[in-house]
């Protein structure tokens, strides 16, 4: 297992390029289920942290 701590900065970059990722891939009719399970990864992290600066996954 992998820890980082992001900033609320990070975290929301992440979150945007893995979700425009995901708008392109369904725009050329690929496949987004690997870039689908990284983002819900992603979300439930900062979830779990919500409320607080950091963000760890």
């Amino acid at each position: 297992m992998i820890v980082l701590r992001l900033d609320k900065y990070d975290y929301g970059l992440i979150f945007h390029l893995l979700n425009e990722k995901r708008n392109e891939l369904i725009k050329d009719h690929l496949d987004t289920e690997t870039v689908d399970n990284v983002l819900l990864k992603v979300i439930e992290a900062g979830e779990k942290k919500k409320g607080r600066s950091e963000y760890e996954r």
